[in-house]
C-alpha cells in the first residue's frame, strides 16, 4: 500500500514562489500527502509564463515555459526517466500554452491559450495520470471542451472540488461519473491565539468589528460592492472596518498596473468611508494571512462569476470556521449550503449591507452558524485532503 512505502509522485502545475492560487494549492496538497506518507518524494514540472523566472526548490525537475513546446517534451522525458508511480496534473485555463481562445476572466475579456501543449507530455507519459480540474466551465466553447475531454480521457481519475463541478464534467464534457472523485479544497488549520494579542500584533483596535476579503485582486472579486455597502453598514454600526488583503492579480497588474486598487481607493474616498477601509496591498503568505483570519468577524466573497467552481479564499474561510457572506457563484452555493453561510444576489451591495448588519446585531445567529460550519471544516484540512488523494493514487497504481 502507498501509505507505508516510498512513493514517487510527479506533479505538473504552477508552483511556489509563483504568486498563484494553483501554485499554493499544489504546495499544500503535496504537504498533505506527506502528512500521510512521509516517504513520499515529489518531482515537479513547474509551469511559467514566458516572461517569468523563479528560484525554485530542489523538487523542481523541469520548467514549462508557456508556448515553448520543447520544454514540455523535456519535462515528459524527465518524468518518464524518473519512473514516477503517478503524475498529478493541476489544470487551470491559461496555465499551459497552446492555441488561443477568448473568454472573460476576472471581469476582463481576454485571450488565453487552451493549454493543448500539455499533450506533449500526456500523450507519451508512462505513469498513470490523475487530474484535478480547478475550473470547470459549463457550456464551454468547442476548443476548451475538446482539451478537457482529451485530458479526462488520458486520466485514470479526475478530481473536482464540488458535486456541481462533477455534474458539469459528466453532462457537458462526457466524463464518466465513475472516473470523477470529489475532494474539497484543502485549508491550513490556524493555531488559535488570543484575539487581543493578534490584534495588537497587526496594529488593529480591539474595539472594531472586522469584515475581511483576501486573495489576488481583480474586478471579479467584487471588492467595489463591499465598499459600496459600507456607508449603510457604518450608519448602523460605526465600529465596522473592512480589510482588503492582497495585491492585484499578476495578469491584471502586467496590463493595467495598480489601476484597479487605485480605483477602489478613490471609490472609498468618494463615499467618505476611507477611514473604515484598509488595503493590505501585497501578496500575503499563509502565516500572515492566518493572523488576519483569526480576527475576522465576517468574511466576504461577493464574486461576479456565476460559473466559479472553486475559490481558495472561500475554502480558507470555511475551513477555519468563519461566517461568510457571498454571492451565489457555484462554489459558494455548495460550500454555504445547510445554513453554513449567507448568500446575497449578484451585484447587490444593499443586500450585502443588510445581511452584515443583521449578523452584527444577532450574536445568536453568528454562534449557530459557527456550530454548523465546524463539521464541514474538519473535512477540509490539508492532511484529510492528502489522505483522500492517497486513496485515489492507491486505487490507480495497484
Amino acid at each position: 500500500m502507498v501509505m507505508d512505502r516510498v512513493l514517487k509522485i510527479g506533479c505538473i502545475s504552477s508552483y511556489v514562489p509563483k504568486k498563484c492560487g494553483v501554485a499554493t494549492f499544489s504546495r499544500d496538497l503535496l504537504g498533505g500527502i506527506k502528512d500521510n506518507n512521509d516517504k513520499s518524494r515529489f518531482f515537479i514540472a513547474a509551469a511559467e509564463h514566458a516572461n517569468e523566472s523563479y528560484n525554485y526548490g530542489k523538487e523542481i525537475v523541469a520548467v514549462l515555459k508557456s508556448n515553448n513546446d520543447k520544454t514540455y517534451l523535456k519535462a515528459r522525458d524527465k518524468l518518464n526517466k524518473l519512473d514516477v508511480d503517478v503524475v498529478l496534473l493541476q489544470h487551470e485555463f491559461g496555465l499551459f500554452g497552446g492555441r488561443f481562445t477568448s473568454f472573460t476572466k476576472d471581469g476582463i475579456q481576454a485571450s488565453y491559450p487552451t493549454g493543448d501543449l500539455i499533450f506533449n507530455i500526456l500523450d507519451d507519459l508512462n505513469s498513470p495520470l490523475i487530474t484535478t480540474f480547478h475550473t470547470v466551465i459549463s457550456k464551454p466553447d468547442s476548443l476548451r471542451k475538446a482539451v478537457i475531454e482529451r485530458i479526462a480521457n488520458a486520466s485514470k481519475s479526475v478530481v473536482t472540488m464540488t458535486e456541481s463541478s462533477k455534474k458539469v464534467l459528466a453532462e457537458d464534457y462526457n466524463v464518466p461519473e465513475s472516473k470523477i472523485v470529489v475532494i474539497p479544497h484543502g485549508t491550513p488549520k490556524i493555531v488559535e491565539q488570543e484575539r487581543s494579542i493578534v490584534l495588537k500584533e497587526l496594529g488593529l483596535s480591539k474595539d472594531n468589528f472586522y469584515l475581511v476579503m483576501s486573495g489576488l485582486l481583480g474586478p471579479n472579486k467584487g471588492i467595489d460592492l463591499a465598499i459600496k455597502a459600507m456607508p449603510e453598514i457604518l450608519a448602523k454600526h460605526p465600529e465596522v472596518r473592512l480589510i482588503v488583503i492582497g495585491q492585484t492579480h499578476p495578469d491584471i497588474l502586467a496590463v493595467e498596473g495598480n489601476k484597479y486598487i487605485d480605483g477602489l481607493i478613490k471609490l472609498s474616498k468618494s463615499l467618505k468611508i476611507s477611514h473604515a477601509v484598509t488595503f493590505i496591498d501585497k501578496y500575503v503568505a499563509t502565516p500572515e494571512l492566518s493572523k488576519y483570519l483569526l480576527i475576522t468577524d465576517i468574511y466576504l466573497t461577493p464574486h461576479r462569476d456565476p460559473e466559479q467552481a472553486a475559490s481558495g479564499t472561500l475554502a480558507y474561510a470555511i475551513g477555519n470556521g468563519l461566517i461568510t457572506v457571498s454571492s451565489p457563484y457555484r462554489y459558494a452555493q455548495e460550500m454555504l449550503a445547510g445554513k453554513r453561510g449567507f448568500l446575497v444576489p449578484f451585484e447587490n451591495y444593499p443586500a450585502i449591507a443588510k445581511t452584515v448588519n443583521n449578523l452584527i446585531s444577532n450574536k445568536g445567529l453568528r454562534e449557530r452558524t459557527k456550530k454548523l460550519i465546524k463539521p464541514y471544516a474538519d473535512m477540509m484540512s490539508w492532511t484529510a485532503v492528502g489522505k483522500a488523494y492517497l486513496k485515489i493514487i492507491n486505487d490507480n497504481i495497484y
